[in-house]
């Protein structure tokens, strides 16, 4: 939330002003200074708050913006050389009520200082303000503490060249802090990064602590401006980006950064400037989320001869490709000031971010330029305005054959004609950014996620010769191609923003621009494994789960202009050092409420099955494997189908799916599939005391394949031909759990299906009618199911599949209270109680259709029996099965689990 500010000179090149510029709204009934009419910019009155004395222009060789971490505020800080002596200057706003700006001066006896980095924290976990600067020996460093006025400790970087100090930065790398310093050599840029904390006072600074990056070349005299930005998606990280002009006289930026956590240069582009010629050699530098979608884009702008104005200004936008590693210009505007007077031809300025107490965002531009009648006078004006981006098409507005009029432009002071400049940017000098506060440390155990959902091959067990077969390409027990990371991450809690006077969509987007000091005390974490897949199922599907052990920093969100109360949490999580736990379990197990619309061996009730995650309509974006091609299942050879990088599908290949995760409970995740009733406690962080989170927002797990990934579906056979039919492999990403998937659709059947199964047939789905010896466990059906009413009552839904050609017209259901009882061969028995209700109803062929009984439940859990006969399924040979209310109750009951076959 920024305030803008202004360094304009005075006429006599004697003195300065230091101004603050304000954003606010229109008020009702008043002309605002911009038009509004500017794509997804508002009218925004533009105007200088206050304003007070300041030296010579002349003085300043350098100005940084440095946030205090002590008030939370950031303060404007300038280096003046006044005949031989060194002078730090620091702006700010008061406290109390008034909150005037005031100007405090430190001399320092250290000549050699051209530079503000920034505060960092050093080696002996203090924090201090870095200053930078050249001598005969190099680069030389500096901690000054503003409370003494000293400098407390200096290093000089070994290996430095010499040469004039461009400038120095604090650059982000995740949550360790960098020194960037930047020298200007012959015809070239040489920069230099330092870990803050190799930093400590009174100790000579080891020589592999100073990392040199590539030279770059530039023409001689070329002017040089920085700035810093977050340009890579997903990241809090920051970079250097700089702007100079190459020996072959065109402007270019480079992007220093890291790679693979050492400092290094990660892009170069070379500015096309030939829709609008350059007016001098002068380029300027600003990031900026302008769609607000986390992820920075760079502005460059520079003084431009366009359209008959000598003076206007023209930008260009780029925006960082992390998957080319190359930055792409996108768009390119031309503006000047009002009734198109030059807007930049003595200056020009920038600054971006959240302008005024959350008025509007942007780009903000400050130039001095002019019209004649101010010429005349011998004055310069000065203006100020906003660079409107559309944020969903990432682009300026159009512009015409003469420039376009800076929306919300206003003038803001005057300067003489022969001033050297101005300088000015956006400040937060009233604290109306967001803060962290101190953390709160939890320790999270066994946290599971799910992997994978494996669904069987259909088959059905009365028409089988050769079993069906899912197969994954091993190497080490892990499956080729397909790995899992677990990362870092963080979310806010959903009140964040409410007490703070600020909405919540606008935290949510700029948060990860702030980083917190408490961070580094846990060591950053991002652990990859390959997937591991013990076995393939054979007889029933099988899940991938992965448990990992989690670090949980919980820390107050403040804004100090709002007072020190909190407004929300931020919520950052890393992942244990441990190695994350696979598991493999039957998906059938009392753990998980895995509840399916088929039954294995059944082959008719696979048909009008939904996949579950599975959307149509993203096939491009869900399957892994393209096209779908179907396996014939005859009596002849089994058909195999291997998916490999020949049908790789190549928009997923290295694309990250993340797997849904649950702050709060497991229950939470229920909502994004239907294939679970209940899950384990584990799957969920329960840490919802307090305050919500928004599950959507937490990314930390997730699946990736390379092309080396291979699967193999054998269709097996069936005796005879009549019985024949195809099954369709579905490889894809779950669309709400970020799981893989392998299911499976069946078509084409045969004339022997139709014929043997003619007749109507009312059934449930049973998962082990052939493969329990348990005959409690044998009659286990998940077709039966509890809706809770809002009177306090519960419906049981039994749903109903009819395993034959022919519609049953007349199917009944009746519901019972209790376990099912058994006969002396272990054949269940219709029970002699009065049931809870019956109800009837019709389901159509190879259909399913959901009665539903009311009841009112007792205390604690209960066992419901369904009895369901209809058509030529007499009651005398009625389907029973039960279930158990609560669902998740069935985990306790201590059945004795089923072994794969």
């Amino acid at each position: 939330m920024f305030d803008g500010y202004l360094v304009t000179p005075d006429r006599t090149g004697s003195g300065s002003a230091f101004s603050r510029i304000a954003f606010r709204l229109p008020e009702v009934g008043a002309v605002a200074s911009g038009t509004g009419d500017a794509d997804d910019i508002p009218a925004v009155r533009i105007a200088v708050a206050d304003s007070i004395p300041f030296p010579a222009y002349g003085e300043v060789v350098a100005s940084s913006v440095v946030g205090d971490s002590r008030t939370g505020c950031q303060q404007v800080w300038f280096v003046r050389h006044v005949g031989g002596g060194v002078f730090l200057d620091r702006v700010s706003l008061g406290a109390g009520a008034g909150q005037a700006l005031g100007r405090t001066t430190f001399p320092l006896e250290a000549t050699w200082v051209r530079s503000i980095a920034g505060e960092a924290v050093l080696a002996t976990e203090t924090q201090a303000l870095l200053v930078a600067g050249a001598s005969d020996q190099g680069v030389v460093v500096g901690a000054f503490d503003a409370s003494s006025g000293k400098l407390t400790g200096t290093w000089t970087l070994p290996g430095s060249p010499v040469g004039p100090l461009v400038g120095s930065w604090i650059v982000v790398q995740d949550f360790t802090t960098w020194l960037f310093v930047t020298v200007r050599t012959a015809g070239a840029l040489s920069t230099l990064a330092v870990p803050t904390t190799a930093l400590s006072p009174g100790k000579q600074l080891p020589a592999a602590d100073v990392h040199h990056l590539p030279r770059v070349d530039i023409a001689t005299g070329s002017s040089v401006d920085a700035t810093l930005g977050r340009m890579l998606p997903g990241s809090a990280g920051s970079q250097l980006i700089l702007a100079a002009v190459g020996p072959s006289g065109s402007p270019f930026v480079v992007m220093q950064g890291f790679d693979a956590g050492k400092p290094a240069q990660t892009a170069v582009a070379v500015i096309d400037t030939a829709f609008a010629k350059p007016r001098s050699g002068q380029y300027r530098v600003t990031c900026a989320d302008l769609d607000n979608n986390g992820q920075e884009e760079l502005v460059l702008a520079y003084p431009a001869d366009y359209g008959g104005v000598a003076g206007a200004a023209a930008f260009v936008l780029l925006r960082f490709d992390a998957h080319r590693s190359r930055l792409e210009a996108s768009s390119r505007y031309v503006a000047a000031g009002p009734s198109g007077a030059p807007l930049a031809s003595l200056d020009l300025r920038l600054g971006s971010g959240i302008l005024g107490d959350a008025v509007t965002s942007g780009v903000f531009v400050l130039g001095a330029g002019g019209d004649i009648s101010h010429i005349m006078k011998g004055e310069v004006q000065v203006f100020a305005g906003i660079v409107p981006v559309n944020p969903v098409t990432l682009r300026f507005p159009p512009y015409a054959e003469t420039p376009a009029t800076l929306p919300a432009v206003t003038q803001v002071a005057v300067t003489g004609l022969k001033a050297p400049g101005i300088l000015g940017s956006v400040v937060d000098l009233a604290g109306l950014s967001v803060t962290l506060g101190s953390p709160e440390l939890t320790q999270l155990s066994s946290r599971g996620q799910m992997l994978a959902i494996l669904q069987v091959p259909p088959f059905d067990r009365e028409n089988i010769t050769i079993a069906p077969s899912l197969t994954f390409s091993e190497s080490d027990n892990k499956v080729k191609g397909l790995s899992v990371t677990s990362s870092k991450d963080w979310v806010m809690s959903d009140d964040a923003g409410l007490s703070l006077g600020i909405s919540s969509s606008t935290l949510n987007f700029h948060l990860s621009k702030t980083y917190g000091r408490g961070f580094s005390h846990t060591d950053d974490s991002s652990t990859s494994i390959g997937v591991a897949i013990s076995r393939t199922p054979t007889q029933l599907d099988r899940l991938v789960t992965m448990s990992v052990d989690y670090s949980v920093w919980r820390y107050p969100i403040i804004r100090r202009s709002r007072g020190s109360g909190s407004g929300g949490t931020l919520m950052v999580i890393f992942p244990g050092s441990s190695i994350p736990v696979q598991a493999t379990p039957i998906a059938y197990d009392p753990q998980f409420g895995y509840r399916t619309a088929y039954e294995p061996g059944a082959l008719l009730s696979y048909i009008n099955a939904d996949l579950d995650g599975w959307d149509e309509t993203k096939q491009g974006e869900l399957l892994l494997f393209t096209p779908l091609v179907s396996l014939e299942v005859t009596n002849d050879q089994p058909d195999v189908n291997t998916y490999d990088r020949s049908d790789a599908n190549q928009g997923t290949i290295g694309k990250h799916y993340f797997v849904a995760t649950s702050t709060t409970t497991s229950a939470n995740l229920l909502s994004n599939t239907n294939l679970f009733s209940y899950l384990p406690a584990s799957f969920g962080f329960n840490l919802g005391t307090g305050e919500t989170y928004s599950d959507s927002a937490m990314e930390m797990t997730s699946l990736s394949r390379t092309e080396s990934l291979s699967i193999s579906v054998s269709g097996g056979t069936v005796p005879d031909a009549s019985f024949r039919y195809t099954v369709t492999p579905y490889i894809y990403q779950h669309a709400g759990l970020g799981s893989l998937v392998v299911a499976f659709k069946v078509g084409n059947l045969g004339p022997g299906w139709r014929t043997r199964y003619a007749k109507p047939y009312p059934m449930l789905i049973l998962p082990f009618r052939h493969l329990s010896l348990d005959p409690l466990e044998r009659i286990f059906s998940r077709s039966i199911s509890f809706e809770k009413q809002p009177d306090g009552t519960v419906h049981i839904v039994v749903e109903v599949f009819n395993h034959g050609f022919t519609d049953a017209e007349m199917v009944t259901v009746r519901a019972h209270l209790g376990k099912p009882k058994f006969d002396g061969n272990g054949r269940p028995v219709i029970p002699a109680d009065a049931p809870i209700g019956e109800v009837q109803g019709r389901v159509v062929a190879l259909g399913r259709q959901r009665l539903r009984v009311k009841w009112a439940p007792p205390a604690g859990s209960s066992h419901i029996t369904a009895v369901v006969w209809g058509g030529p399924r007499t009651i005398e040979f009625a389907e029973i099965a039960w279930n158990i209310y609560p669902e998740s109750a069935f985990e306790s009951l201590g059945l004795p689990g089923i072994r794969d076959a």
